[in-house]
């Protein structure tokens, strides 16, 4: 399932979708008029004419009970927002339960709220509903709430659960309740044309009906009729596509297809089975919004076939799956609410200590949030935009003007740099070698393009940092045809075990690539090398190497010069090249202050590790938290 071309689409006809509702509105005025100029003509079959603003009085008349029932019905809908629909159906708000089940809910919510990007709903649960369903509802953020019925917790596992909840936030992100709202509204307001109609039909109090007024209410009780079914599957067309994208960027949010395929299957089984009904009366008010609507079907079903839906997730239909009750074997703990930290950040605590503590807590939880947010793009423009926000500096002006330039296109694209400052600096690297290990099996002129816009997005601001060439480089090294990066990896013989016994043209090659290295290495926090420090890094691994300890750098080699040294490098065997890393690194910490490698030093080391192709060290390695 390609879900990216799915969300495209799906928002495509709904746009379209949109666009016919205001062409119905169009057309349901014009067949009244036309409608009411043919009853005038079969009354007064001689006149001339029609009566002064005739077609004036009618279009007005529509208009008002459209767009007038549009306006009433949408301001009893905010009456109470999300809130007031949760309590139509008997809906208990869950805050600090108790129950498991309710607990893991809250959990999974918390979950799916930060891989969404989207705010923390208000959660309730419908425990008279045995049937597996869910709505959310509300106009915005302040109001919004999400219903769970009592049958999806107990027959739902988490991953199912979670496929449930994230298709709701699907929901939430795409903006579908104000939509859906409003398409109530005018079809609630297309209704009342049928309604007036019925009223002129009416009999009086003294049971007398006028023929002329029964004619009249006729004509409005057929055509609102039709205008109140085509509104209707309007409506219901319009939520179809929206549950098509809902249900993409569930599996986008959960990056799992199991849960919400499972769901599906479960929710088909119990129509086939059980009918998989809603009891409280006041369901079909809420039909549209609901996971699945039970019962319904042809053009005004709000909802596609569930074996569409299962084909679209799954990629193949499969059949109906029984939901027996899930058992509990994990109580799982009430983890602290996304905004628990927000709320600790507007405390002002007297402890010094305390507020480091907060400080760090919150910067570990953004990170969190926004590496979460980052792993669920996975569309090949998002991943290359995020591959060169990792390398460039965020900081630089011209490379962000650059950077948005070549993002132009992609949703929400500042979120994108937002996300990368936000991430732990120990966490960079990581997501670098993530993204191009997925881009590495990428056709190769995306990966050549990619490479480009990373050179010239390095070099915006004039010139080349030796840092920033070191990035670019491992881009390179990275997205290199695997074929050509095993030659490297080859076990070549008679180089001896010990850097000490390196012939004069590998010895060479070494100096020149650690005469680079040594201008950045290391690398305080401000990210500015300092020279003695790289003056006694370069003397102490020349030492390793039998070097003379007093010997110095000399130049720093050029661009044709770099990549032969590299090349040398590289051709060492798979023995004396972890031992060359060893030594950067170990030289390194020995000249770092307090003996601690900085974030920016670790990188550079790390990337070095990746162009010879030589496992960490367990010193270098310890430096990163684990990549689970």
């Amino acid at each position: 399932m390609q879900f990216r071309q799915h969300q495209r689409a799906a928002h495509i006809r709904t746009a379209r979708l949109i666009g016919l509702f205001a062409l119905l509105l169009l057309a349901l005025t014009v067949t009244v008029n036309l409608l009411q100029a043919l009853l005038y003509k079969l009354i007064l079959p001689f006149s001339v004419g029609f009566p002064a603003l005739f077609f004036e009085t009618n279009t007005g008349l529509v208009m008002l009970f459209v767009l007038g029932g549009c306006f009433v019905e949408a301001q009893r809908l905010r009456d109470g927002g999300g809130p007031r629909v949760a309590h139509w159906l008997g809906g208990r708000e869950v805050r600090d339960p108790d129950d498991a089940t309710e607990r893991r809910l809250l959990n999974v919510v918390d979950e799916m709220a930060l891989a969404s990007g989207q705010p923390v709903p208000r959660v309730y649960v419908l425990h008279k509903e045995d049937a597996i369903n869910a709505f959310v509802a509300g106009w915005g953020p302040d109001d919004l709430v999400l219903c769970v019925t009592r049958g999806a917790l107990d027959r739902l596992t988490r991953a199912e659960l979670q496929g449930l909840v994230a298709h709701e936030f699907g929901h939430i992100k795409e903006d579908d309740l104000p939509l859906a709202m409003r398409v109530l509204s005018l079809v609630w307001g297309l209704s009342l044309i049928h309604g007036y109609g019925r009223t002129l039909m009416a009999p009086d109090e003294k049971g007398h009906v006028g023929p002329l007024s029964w004619l009249i209410g006729l004509v409005f009780s057929i055509t609102g009729w039709l205008g109140w079914m085509a509104g209707k599957m309007l409506q219901a067309a319009v939520s179809r596509q929206r549950e098509f994208l809902a249900d993409a960027s569930a599996v986008q949010f959960t990056r799992s297809r199991d849960g919400l395929g499972n769901v599906l299957r479960k929710l088909w089984h119990d129509q086939q089975v059980l009918a998989g009904h809603m009891r409280h009366p006041a369901a079909g008010m809420v039909s549209y919004l609901l996971m699945n609507e039970p019962g319904a079907a042809g053009c005004l079903s709000s909802h596609p076939r569930l074996s569409e839906r299962i084909r679209r997730v799954c990629g193949t239909i499969l059949p109906p799956m029984p939901a027996p009750l899930v058992r509990m074997d994990v109580v799982e703990p009430r983890m602290l609410p996304t905004g628990g930290l927000a709320l600790a950040a507007n405390t002002v605590p007297t402890d010094p200590v305390l507020s480091a503590a907060q400080a760090r807590q919150m910067r570990e939880a953004r990170s969190r949030e926004a590496l979460i947010r980052l792993n669920n793009l996975v569309g090949p423009t998002e991943r290359r935009m995020i591959t060169l926000a990792l390398m460039m500096n965020i900081h630089n002006e011209r490379e962000c003007a650059l950077w948005h330039h070549m993002a132009e296109g992609i949703h929400e694209a500042q979120r994108i740099l937002d996300d990368v400052a936000a991430l732990a600096a120990n966490r960079h690297i990581l997501e670098f070698e993530r993204l191009t290990a997925s881009i590495a099996n990428d056709p190769i002129e995306q990966r050549r393009a990619l490479v480009e816009s990373a050179r010239d997005l390095l070099r915006a601001d004039g010139k080349v940092s030796p840092r920033e060439r070191l990035w670019w480089l491992a881009l390179r090294h990275r997205l290199s045809e695997r074929q050509n990066r095993q030659a490297y990896m080859r076990p070549t013989t008679g180089q001896g075990h010990d850097l000490q016994d390196m012939s004069l043209d590998q010895m060479q090659h070494v100096t020149a690539l650690t005469t680079y290295l040594a201008r950045f290495i290391p690398i305080d926090e401000t990210g500015k090398g300092l020279a003695p420090a790289g003056l006694a890094w370069f003397k102490g691994v020349m030492s390793r190497c039998g070097r003379p300890t007093d010997v110095s750098p000399g130049s720093s080699p050029d661009a044709d010069a770099l990549m032969h040294a590299l090349a040398g490098v590289q051709e060492l065997s798979w023995m004396m090249r972890p031992l060359l890393l060893k030594a950067w690194v170990e030289e390194a910490v020995n000249n770092s202050a307090q003996g601690v490698l900085s974030d920016q030093t670790a990188d550079a080391l790390r990337l070095a590790a990746g162009l010879i192709d030589a496992p960490l060290p367990p010193m270098l390695e310890a430096h990163y938290p684990s990549k689970a």
